[in-house]
C-alpha cells in the first residue's frame, strides 16, 4: 500500500503551491482577525481606552508624568518576572536529561489504550519510523515500516 503523496510527504509540493498555500493561509487569518475589530472596539471603549487615545494624538500629545515615570517600572517588572520564569525553569529542571530514553510500554498496556491488534503492536516495537493505517474509529489497523526521507 503505498501512502498518499501530498499529506504524508508535504516535502513534494511545488515552491509556488506552498506559498499559494501560505498565503490563502494568512489571507484567512487576516479575514477572521478583522471579524474581531467590532468586539475589541467595544471592549477598548468599555475600558476607556478611547479616552486614553484622545488625551496622547488629538490634544497633541498631553502626556500625564505619572503614565512617563510607571513605564520603566512597569517594564522592569515584565522583565524581571521574565527571568525569574526562566531561572524556576532552569532550576526545575537542570538535573532532567531529555536525552536519556524512556522506560518501555509494555504490549499489553498499548493494546488495550489503542485496541490495535498484535502486529501493529510488533511492527512499532521493532522499527523507528513506521506508517500507521487507522480505521473510521481511529483504531490501527495495520502498520509498516516506513522509508526515511533524505
Amino acid at each position: 500500500m503505498t501512502p498518499p503523496p501530498v499529506i504524508v510527504r508535504p516535502e513534494r509540493l511545488g515552491r509556488q503551491k506552498r506559498f499559494l498555500q501560505r498565503a490563502a493561509t494568512l489571507l484567512a487569518w487576516s479575514a477572521y482577525a478583522w471579524l474581531w475589530v467590532p468586539l475589541v472596539t467595544l471592549v477598548a471603549w468599555v475600558l476607556g481606552i478611547h479616552a486614553g487615545w484622545e488625551r496622547l494624538f488629538l490634544r497633541r500629545n498631553a502626556v500625564d508624568p505619572f503614565i512617563l515615570a510607571s513605564l520603566p517600572i512597569i517594564a522592569l517588572l515584565c522583565g524581571l518576572l521574565l527571568i525569574g520564569w526562566a531561572e524556576y525553569n532552569r532550576a526545575r529542571f537542570a538535573d532532567a536529561d531529555r536525552r536519556l530514553r524512556r522506560s518501555d510500554v509494555a504490549d499489553a498496556a498499548v493494546q488495550v489504550r489503542l485496541q490495535a491488534p498484535p502486529q501493529v503492536m510488533h511492527t512499532l516495537r521493532r522499527h523507528r519510523v513506521v506508517t500507521v493505517r487507522m480505521d473510521e474509529q481511529a483504531r490501527p489497523v495495520s502498520a509498516w515500516r516506513s522509508q526515511r526521507t533524505p
